[in-house]
């Protein structure tokens, strides 16, 4: 019944969350038209766009909160979920498929937000495989990668029933349409099955935590390499571990992207009710053998959270 009325609770919280987002008002507009508007404003410096990524289950859409309680900035997340997870789906096998609507859907989102906002920030964990065709076409300002430890995005991930369903996945085939299993949610498919390469047979006959595993440490060693193709300046990191609830940090943290929080402490502390629930964040029991698997892919994941805290 607890967990019933927190579920309830939180879903009321969200949902006021998701109606704060900024209308696309120019979605249906000539794409050509609109990547000389785009150009022109970010060429012209008159208005900024953030862009953010991250494995997954970070604290992007409580950090996309925050930001919209300081001046001047429209943020969200995942807006156009289901074309984001195609954009990672088709960048893990290497295919630049369908580039150009990925390209417009951000630039119209982001000229919508410079209706209201100076500064329009943009997340999507999706984004993880992507981040240097983002950077050329896009210019962002600042590309934020957020990240998290190990065990707590782990257990997040399974808490949301990540690799629960069973069907013949092919790892070696890029999907033009997702499974029938999928038709309803297709993000779920084209985000979470992606090609891991040499471990993709590995990933076909392991139990879900371990998939889970592989998926983490296949997208944390992705963001890292691409990081190095980037910008070094325009990379801002999110330590979310550091960050839960320290209202000091995130200061410093936005400070960095030259933007300043509004709001004092106390409304701050409140934020994160609206975007996160703590059921999701339960440890989850896990057989012996497979945590010994996993124990070897959170080495791997680890070498490449450090790489990227550190990163300088």
């Amino acid at each position: 019944m607890i967990r019933f009325f927190k579920k309830l609770f939180f879903n009321y919280h969200y949902y006021i969350f998701r109606k704060s987002k900024n209308k696309n008002v120019y979605l249906d507009s000539n794409k050509l038209k609109i990547k000389k508007i785009y150009k022109f404003n970010i060429y012209q410096k008159k208005k900024r766009i953030i862009l953010a990524t991250q494995v997954g289950r970070g604290g992007g859409k409580w950090l996309a909160d925050i930001l919209n309680h300081c001046e001047s900035v429209s943020a969200f997340g995942e807006r156009y979920r289901n074309e984001e997870a195609i954009f990672r789906h088709n960048c893990s096998f290497n295919k630049k498929l369908r580039i150009n609507k990925i390209l417009h859907l951000i630039r119209t989102e982001a000229l919508s937000d410079w209706q209201f906002n100076n500064t329009s920030y943009i997340s999507s964990p999706y984004f993880s495989h992507g981040t240097k065709i983002l950077e050329k076409n896009l210019k962002p300002n600042f590309f934020v990668i957020i990240i998290r430890n190990f065990n707590g995005l782990l257990y997040s991930l399974l808490n949301k029933g990540w690799y629960k369903e069973e069907f013949n996945f092919n790892p070696n085939k890029v999907y033009k349409k997702p499974p029938s299993l999928f038709l309803n949610q297709p993000s779920h498919f084209y985000g979470r099955y992606i090609n891991f390469n040499k471990d993709n047979k590995k990933f076909l006959k392991s139990a879900r935590p371990v998939k889970v595993a592989i998926f983490m440490h296949h997208t944390i060693q992705k963001i890292y390499k691409d990081m190095l193709g980037l910008k070094k300046k325009s990379i801002k990191i999110f330590n979310l571990d550091r960050a839960d609830q320290n209202y000091n940090y995130c200061q410093s943290f936005l400070s960095k992207l030259d933007i300043n929080l509004k709001i004092d402490e106390k409304k701050f502390l409140k934020l994160k009710k609206r975007t996160s629930l703590s059921i999701e964040n339960e440890k989850v029991e896990i057989k012996n053998k497979d945590l010994i698997e996993i124990k070897k892919i959170r080495n791997k994941y680890d070498y490449y959270l450090n790489k990227i805290d550190h990163f300088i």
